[in-house]
């Protein structure tokens, strides 16, 4: 009998509860975060030079002549070879189908002129292999700020929306924050905005 009556119970329960569930509106509240550079890491590639005799390869110019004329010339534009650290791991990756010797350094600074000058640096057997900007990350304190706009934002929409269908909103319900501290900087970007989106649920009257 308690069962039954537990049963009646949760039977009229229920409806109360979805109704309750469905008076809410959900917005994506959005504003706009300025992505800052911090790091430059440029990866070189230093190859021995080989050319033809014939139809055989024969070497030109030698890994360690290549690295020392690199040297040299980095040294005319004042950087110091010494600051750069070999790339163990992706000499490794690029080994497969290599048929020359190779050796890969990297450098990571936080002076966006001095990356410019290595990537401009012309000198034989070298290249660029790679190139990376990392941004700044943010701090919490930056993170709930940008989130607090987002938030007003979605109540404004949320106000608008509810007045076309003659209703109003009430306290909010949930908040989906998905935000991280970590940047992302987009490929070949022009902007250094960005938006900040966060995710509100209102009550629904």
């Amino acid at each position: 009998m308690k069962k039954l009556i537990y049963l009646v119970a949760l039977f009229f329960t229920i409806p109360l509860v979805s109704q309750e569930q469905n008076n809410t509106i959900e917005v994506l509240g959005e504003t706009e975060k300025r992505i800052a550079d911090q790091n430059y890491t440029v990866i070189i590639a230093l190859q021995q030079i080989m050319v033809y005799d014939g139809q055989v390869e024969v070497e030109a110019t030698s890994l360690e002549d290549v690295k020392r004329n690199y040297i040299k010339k980095l040294d005319e534009i004042g950087i110091d070879f010494s600051r750069f650290k070999r790339n163990t791991y992706y000499e490794l990756a690029m080994s497969y189908g290599q048929s020359r010797e190779a050796a890969y350094y990297y450098l990571r600074t936080t002076n966006k002129d001095e990356a410019r000058k290595i990537i401009n640096l012309k000198s034989s057997g070298a290249s660029i292999a790679s190139s990376e900007v990392e941004p700044k990350k943010l701090t919490n304190q930056e993170l709930s700020e940008l989130s607090t706009k987002a938030i007003e934002n979605a109540r404004k929409k949320a106000e608008l929306i509810s007045k076309q269908i003659n209703k109003t909103i009430g306290e909010i319900v949930s908040i989906s924050d998905l935000n991280t501290n970590t940047q992302y900087i987009q490929s070949y970007g022009t902007t250094s905005l960005q938006p900040h989106s966060v995710t509100v649920t209102f009550e629904l009257k």
